[in-house]
């Protein structure tokens, strides 16, 4: 499948440019789930309020166009603006679309093809590798699977054992998945207790660490993959 970029320039109609953006970034929103929606972007010229700039790429094709077809038959969902609302709001032949040949970068998903099964319970556990052996297990299996842009690991904390170091992402988000046992995450300020199938979702910039009861707490993290984006915070526990 060949890939589709575009790059657009609206000229807002005078002080219309909040608006044009508003409704633009509600589109970007709704995109957030579409299948072949690779990226969205929406910005504002900095010396003219009135001036908005569109980034767009796609799977391809036949994902761009379902994706406009649903905007303009109004199946995108009611909280939606369609392509009509949006043009109303600029200058008529005023909005440049130009055609771009989609190359890489920071922000587009560079997944592999083809699909690969690893044990990770074999995966090697690198905890004893950096004096972390008595507290826990610690696998990573991104490499181990090949993935892109994705990364995951399986954690096991023995007994009663509290991570020795907290971490955090600048632009990334995690889900952590419960997969046996029970404990808590120090978020910020908070502790949320966890359980068996529990699944929380952290945001990028808060610091975390994990916790686990006197059963212990095994557990699945997956989430984003940034090249130096994380953080490791020693001796944190949100104090």
């Amino acid at each position: 499948m060949t890939k589709i970029a575009r790059s657009g320039r609206v000229q807002a109609k005078p002080g219309q440019g909040d608006t044009l953006a508003g409704l633009m970034l509600q589109v970007a929103d709704s995109l957030r789930a579409t299948p072949g929606c690779e990226l969205y972007l929406i910005n504002q010229a900095a010396d003219d309020a009135d001036v908005v700039w569109i980034t767009e790429q796609w799977s391809d094709q036949e994902a761009m166009d379902g994706a406009l077809a649903a905007a303009q038959s109004g199946d995108a969902g009611e909280d939606v603006p369609t392509p009509a609302e949006v043009m109303a709001l600029a200058v008529p032949g005023q909005w440049q679309m130009t055609e771009l040949k989609p190359l890489g970068g920071i922000g587009v998903p560079q997944a592999p093809g083809g699909y690969k099964r690893v044990s990770l319970g074999e995966v090697e556990d690198l905890a004893p590798k950096f004096g972390f052996g008595e507290i826990g297990e610690a696998r990573f299996a991104s490499d181990d699977l090949g993935l892109g842009p994705t990364g995951i690991s399986l954690q096991r904390l023995k007994p009663g054992m509290r991570q020795s170091f907290g971490h955090r992402h600048h632009r990334a988000e995690e889900v952590y998945v419960v997969l046996s046992g029970s404990g808590r995450v120090k978020i910020a300020h908070e502790e949320v207790e966890l359980g068996t199938l529990d699944a929380i979702r952290v945001g990028p910039q808060l610091a975390r660490c994990f916790e686990a009861d006197a059963e212990g707490m095994e557990f699945i993290a997956f989430g984003q993959r940034l090249k130096g984006d994380g953080e490791v915070l020693p001796g944190w526990w949100g104090d």
